[in-house]
């Protein structure tokens, strides 16, 4: 990178495509818990594999975001609390306080998507849920 704006600016681009990747994950997790209690299986199917692919390309993303992040010098430990919603650090500049704010919001709709999970799959695989296990 050129310089810190321009690395910002990077980051800034990819948390925010990210956070479009985490609110199409959420709406499919929505249409599943609906296709369940249909007992739809061939929409479910559907929308399992368009979940993946969002995920991929979200998982792209964040793999780019650590790389970005490997170049940040002094930034590094900022940009970590900023990517993760945290506001350890005071966020000065625009694109500081955009990274921030996305990330917030990134972590809320990805909060709600696993609470979303959580029901139809405890309610679809019982005890045998993903996070039955977790505990």
């Amino acid at each position: 990178m050129e310089n810190r704006e321009e690395l910002f600016t990077e980051i800034l681009k990819r948390v925010q495509r990210n956070y479009v990747h985490i609110v199409e994950i959420e709406r499919i997790t929505k249409e599943m818990a609906d296709a369940l209690s249909r007992n739809d299986q061939e929409s479910v199917q559907l929308l399992i594999k368009m979940r993946q692919d969002e995920l991929e390309r979200f998982m792209e993303a964040k793999h780019e975001i650590q790389m970005l992040i490997g170049v940040g010098g002094e930034d590094k430990e900022k940009l970590k609390s900023w990517l993760n919603g945290e506001s350890k650090y005071q966020p000065k500049e625009f694109g500081e306080k955009k990274i921030l704010e996305l990330s917030c919001q990134l972590q809320q709709a990805l909060k709600r998507t696993i609470d979303i999970d959580k029901v139809f799959n405890s309610r679809v695989a019982g005890k045998d849920s993903y996070y039955q296990a977790a505990h």
